[in-house]
């Protein structure tokens, strides 16, 4: 069963994903689920945009602790070997 025209407006709206595009596209959402299954290329790229949503995820995390973004950064890059772009 396919979409109405509003249902598919109201589902790009909610994810945040433009699923008129490609897979392949969707680099940030391609990001995330390599990292949750531990498959991240040494050669990976995380937009700058995104460090804001990892500081969010590791604060929620460490609930007694704020992280800058310079820690961010350098904790991403020494645990997972990703540059930041």
């Amino acid at each position: 069963m396919r979409d109405t025209a509003l249902e598919q407006r109201l589902r790009i709206q909610y994810t945040g994903i433009d699923t008129r595009r490609p897979s392949k596209d969707h680099i940030a959402e391609n990001y995330f689920a390599a990292c949750a299954a531990q498959e991240i290329p040494r050669t990976a790229y995380l937009p700058h945009s995104s460090l804001v949503y990892c500081r969010a995820a590791l604060e929620a995390k460490f609930q007694d602790r704020i992280f800058s973004l310079d820690e961010v950064r350098t904790l991403i890059k020494e645990v997972y070997g990703v540059k930041i772009s």
